[in-house]
């Protein structure tokens, strides 16, 4: 079963996330909101970024997360290719991004990401693992 998965959503796109851990659960929803951008297997590791954010709570923490991904895209042409949590927190996040600037002639846009909404937002933990189901615009 993959970590993440996509839902339908009216004009917009779900997308479903899984983990064993809290840390695995966000590096799954970013690696998620990647793979619906851009084929990931076409990502090389040759840049490395650090993204420390602070939020209200764990769902606000998700959302400025994907949010950063997203910023980080926009302003720098970056995705990641591989992500490490080393700091997870309530409201608190630290995370070593692995990836570069995305090529146009290299990398094929599957779709463009508006942002992550609060419209629908679900975190939650049963049998030992964690589901969130976010809702983005496209």
């Amino acid at each position: 079963m993959r970590p993440f998965e996509t839902f339908e959503h009216t004009a917009d796109i779900g997308l479903a996330a899984r983990g064993g851990t809290l840390e695995e659960l966000f590096t799954n929803a970013a690696m998620g909101l990647v793979d619906l951008m851009v084929d990931p297997a076409g990502l090389r590791e040759t840049a490395r970024i650090e993204v420390a954010l602070s939020a209200m709570d764990r769902d606000a923490l998700l959302i400025a997360w994907l949010n950063e991904l997203l910023y980080l895209l926009d302003s720098r042409g970056f995705l990641p290719r591989r992500c490490r949590i080393t700091r997870l927190t309530e409201t608190d996040i630290v995370a070593e991004l692995r990836g570069e600037r995305v090529e146009r002639d290299r990398h094929t846009l599957r779709r463009l990401v508006k942002a992550a909404t609060y419209h629908g937002l679900r975190i939650t933990q049963a049998n030992g693992r964690w589901e969130a189901r976010v809702i983005l615009d496209l």
